[in-house]
């Protein structure tokens, strides 16, 4: 029997496709990874239905790749091997909802809106990233450790995933956490972490399939200002977010420079469905390029669930005093405080500089507040010797952990596959990426090319990881080709 005879057969021909325009949607995204059309697709209804098909491809030696929302940017879900992709965006379920002990259970097709939305009727938010498509599955988001634009815990960083169910690479369920000793996640003492899942989160599903997480939320706030402050170079910003740090001032913290600012502040651009995307007029963007700052600093303070007035009006206080004791200088624009607001809550806006030049290729990774000006010189290197301009780049760096790090994201724009200038695009991407690793630069999601540019220099890691993989996956079936595997 043929491949799509057998899957029929397992879960029924309107699951199934090995229909060549279909296969075609799973075969590239925006990245510079390798298009690779996978031999068949499955939609999959349950965990029961996944367990099915991972047992079935170990018996016949076919890679399977799981597959959500199809908004991952950088390959991760490209069949580099070929195989089948296991499409769970039908499962799109949010099936619990705590509002005393602030958590909730998702599925792998639930998305960042959809999750958003459903959290806001009970004065709940999810704590995203910025710059996450509405589509994408947030799911997805957490398991691949998209840097949040506010931690959930400023002591332990972006950790937000609780309790997770997973189905390991032989087909078998596991569970982690809380949920390992009974039915439900959680506890009376509310949802307790547990740090073992950090094993698959961010291995792009080489090591077994998230089914549901239990992610920490967090109170909606009914009251909330945004500050701005302007400066004309980088360092400037230094001293002054390390003291307002120190009294932990505020909650969502980050820098933008005028071009990622000028694509979030472009009424005339839209959050493009899908990515890459088509050109669209800049005449606006340029505009607002020319005439914002520099660099920006976002400071967004929120009001609790109780005494939200008097917790504002400290907050203010005490970041109006850090300005005027490190000569910071206000950006006064209501119309931008309260976009960016409302961007606390669904951080999609930013998505609109893909209208730009179409694709986006970022470098992202972590750092040390102090070494971000080094990082910046290296940048200016590179890109003065491939003649790209400087004004033509987007940063964003979060600040993590009050102050003790910060996550870089540097934006290439351009390159879309299949152009004629994404060779270049590539090549300066790729020299970037070298130079800021060989520099120290911590990149925590190797994807693609920076796979093997982050494991070469790991030797040990390297070789306890791959044994690893071999004792959870003999048969080398989960997303064969990714990491170092």
């Amino acid at each position: 029997m043929s491949l799509s005879s057998d899957l029929q057969a397992y879960f029924g021909s309107e699951a199934v496709s090995t229909d060549p325009l279909v296969l075609d949607a799973y075969r590239q995204d925006q990245s510079f990874v390798k298009p690779r059309r996978p031999d068949a697709v499955v939609k999959v209804k349950d965990v029961t239905q996944i367990q099915e098909l991972i047992r079935y491809a170990n018996k016949t030696l076919i890679p399977v790749i799981p597959f959500s929302s199809g908004l991952n940017l950088h390959g991760g879900t490209i069949p580099t091997q070929g195989g089948i992709v296991i499409d769970m965006s039908g499962m799109n379920r949010i099936l619990m909802i705590d509002d005393k002990n602030w958590s909730a259970v998702i599925e792998p097709g639930v998305t960042a809106q959809q999750l958003q939305d459903e959290l806001s009727r009970h004065n709940l938010r999810a704590l995203l990233p910025f710059g996450i498509h509405p589509r994408r599955s947030a799911l997805t988001s957490f398991v691949e450790r998209d840097p949040a634009v506010a931690a959930a815990s400023f002591e332990y960083g972006n950790e937000h995933i609780m309790d997770t169910e997973l189905v390991l690479p032989t087909g078998e369920l596991f569970r982690t956490g809380l949920w390992s000793a009974g039915e439900k996640p959680g506890s009376p003492l509310g949802p307790v972490r547990a740090m073992l899942n950090r094993l698959w989160t961010g291995a792009q599903g080489t090591l077994g399939i998230f089914t549901k997480i239990n992610i920490k939320v967090e109170y909606l706030p009914m009251q909330r200002m945004v500050r701005l402050f302007h400066f004309d170079a980088f360092p400037e910003i230094i001293e002054p977010l390390r003291v307002m740090q120190r009294r932990e001032i505020g909650w969502e913290c980050f820098v933008i420079n005028n071009v990622n600012a000028a694509a979030l502040f472009c009424e005339s651009w839209m959050v493009p469905e899908q990515l890459p995307t088509d050109l669209r007029d800049a005449s606006e963007f340029y505009a607002l390029r020319k005439a914002l700052p520099p660099w920006l600093l976002v400071v967004c303070m929120n009001g609790g669930p109780r005494l939200p007035e008097e917790k504002l009006a400290y907050e203010v206080a005490a970041l109006d005093e850090v300005a005027r004791q490190t000569g910071m200088s206000r950006y006064e624009n209501d119309v931008y405080e309260d976009l960016l607001c409302r961007e606390m809550i669904r951080p999609w806006g930013i998505l609109k500089k893909f209208c730009y030049r179409g694709a986006v290729h970022d470098v992202s990774f972590k750092t040390t507040l102090r070494r971000v000006p080094e990082f910046q010189r290296i940048l200016l290197e590179v890109l003065n010797r491939y003649g790209y301009p400087f004004d033509d780049v987007g940063v964003y760096i979060l600040i993590m952990e009050r102050g003790r790090a910060v996550h870089c994201e540097i934006d290439i724009h351009g390159g879309i596959p299949g152009t004629e200038d994404a060779e270049r695009i590539y090549q300066l991407w790729l020299e970037i990426s070298e130079r800021f690793i060989d520099e120290g630069a911590f990149f925590d999601r190797p994807y693609g090319a920076w796979a093997p540019l982050v494991y070469s220099r790991a030797g040990t890691y390297t070789e306890k990881l791959k044994q690893i993989k071999k004792s959870l996956d003999p048969n080398n079936i989960m997303n064969p080709g990714k990491l170092c595997f």
